[in-house]
């Protein structure tokens, strides 16, 4: 028995042998391996570190910004890690001292002068001192009269728009029915109606497109263009000019509507009046100049064909300036002459396909310097361009270029300098060259007659703040 069991108590031992052999030699293989990894260099492995570089640029607009925008360009670099991720290290980053604004509010030249804490409803479009030195500010349907002696604002809310002021210190609505005319002084309300000889303005065509406006004639008398016809108020009696008695020719059609612009003489009792017809918002053409001596119209003998009459206006030396179809035209009351004045041709490299168009607008600075706004017409149209040039003793001078629809308001203060009131700024004339002298975000500006410009800022249907600058 024990001789036939014994090859098999060999066997199993040779095999468990073999086995436990070949787990040690495996295992040693594991633990060399090991050790070799352990000990090898490490794996290059890229990082992104973040090194802002800040490039300062100045923000670009309309303004002059006091602030600096900081733009940060990441540059990428790469060192070995035994990280095995990729983990941003970025260094220190710089943080812009000053947050950036759209804005600026710069007085500049101006001092404050006055604060209203009364709120007008409504969007503020007209501000006027009268010659009494009170102030008048008016919403389409809201007016006050602040007095700056008493410090007493007084307000009222209407029901009717306003379509005026006056120096006189007079307030002026017009309900949409054309009639009763009334007018506001500040303590109390006066009323033109049939009995006053004041009508309802109506004609066969359409409304003009312009707004209501007021002026005074050398006897103090006060006048009115209205949608239809020129009216002159006389005592406590108006007078109604219609386009007819005035020698003006209509074209009758109900689409089309006349306009009316009219200048009084500053030595005389002459006034002048001129028509454009209109298809909806675009000239025609139109009747010419007829003038009034203070008893008859008659038509005035310019030497050119009638037209389209876009401007008007007269200095105080007795000159009349008048726009037509394009043409500037000049009349000396004393010497009873009419002259036609050519702006100078456009540069050909900066005004590239464009030419002068209408006469938009006549201003007369206190010194009698007549500067008058051109539109430019090109192929985009002539809506978009303007130019303005100073005439004195016949020599003209180009003195802005605009690209908006409406131009920058236009001012004098009492030395004829010329202020420019553009969006968000204003511009002073300094050596021939507009200069920002203030940047506000203004909502009226005027003149009083010592000269004084005088600019209201505030904020909608908030306190109100009145700036003065005095030559």
């Amino acid at each position: 028995m024990e001789r036939k069991t014994a090859p098999k108590y060999r066997r199993a031992e040779i095999i468990f042998l073999v086995v436990v052999g070949g787990i040690l030699i495996l295992s040693l293989s594991t633990l060399v391996t090991t050790i070799s990894v352990s000990n090898a260099p490490p794996t290059p492995t890229a990082t992104i570190t973040l090194s802002p570089t800040i490039t300062v640029t100045s923000t670009p607009t309309r303004l002059p910004t006091r602030t600096f925008t900081a733009t940060f360009t990441s540059t990428p670099s790469f060192t070995p890690t035994r990280t095995s991720t990729i983990t941003p290290t970025p260094s220190e980053t710089p943080t812009p001292s000053n947050t950036p604004t759209a804005f600026i509010f710069d007085q500049g030249v101006f001092n404050r002068a006055f604060v209203m804490d009364q709120v007008i409803p409504g969007i503020i479009n007209r501000l006027l001192v009268a010659d009494d030195g009170n102030f008048w500010i008016a919403a389409p349907y809201a007016v006050g009269r602040y007095e700056p002696d008493t410090k007493i604002f007084t307000q009222v809310n209407l029901r009717d728009p306003v379509i005026g002021l006056t120096q006189d210190g007079k307030a002026w609505m017009l309900p949409s029915s054309g009639t009763p005319l009334q007018v506001w002084d500040g303590d109390g309300f006066t009323y033109y109606n049939h009995t006053n000889s004041w009508l309802t303005p109506q004609g066969y065509g359409a409304p003009s497109p312009l707004e209501a406006a007021f002026s005074r004639d050398f006897d103090d008398n006060v006048w009115l263009t209205t949608a239809y016809d020129v009216r002159r108020l006389r005592e406590n009696q108006w007078q109604i000019f219609l386009p007819a008695q005035m020698g003006i020719e209509l074209p009758y059609r109900k689409t089309i509507a006349t306009s009316f612009v009219l200048a009084n003489s500053k030595i005389s009792n002459l006034a002048w009046v001129g028509s454009c017809n209109w298809l909806d918002r675009d000239r025609l053409d139109g009747d010419g100049v007829r003038q009034f001596n203070g008893f008859q119209w008659s038509e005035v003998e310019i030497p050119a064909e009638k037209g389209c009459v876009t401007a008007i206006a007269s200095d105080k030396s007795g000159h009349t300036w008048v726009g037509i179809d394009g043409r500037l035209w000049h009349f000396d009351e004393k010497l009873d002459a009419w002259s036609e004045f050519t702006p100078p041709d456009l540069d050909p490299a900066k005004y590239i396909g464009f030419s002068h168009g209408a006469v938009l607008d006549i201003s007369i600075a206190p010194d009698d310097s007549a500067w008058v706004l051109y539109e430019l017409c090109g192929s985009p149209g002539c809506k978009t361009r303007q130019i303005r040039y100073r005439i004195v003793n016949g020599l003209w001078t180009p003195m802005r270029e605009s690209s908006q629809i409406s131009p920058p308001l236009l001012l004098f203060d009492g030395n004829s300098t010329a202020w420019l009131f553009d969006i968000n700024v204003i511009h002073r004339l300094e050596n021939n060259i507009f200069k920002p002298v203030a940047w506000m975000d203004w909502m009226e500006a005027t003149v009083d007659k010592d000269g004084t410009i005088w600019v209201l800022t505030g904020k909608l249907n908030a306190e109100m703040i009145l700036w003065k600058y005095e030559p």
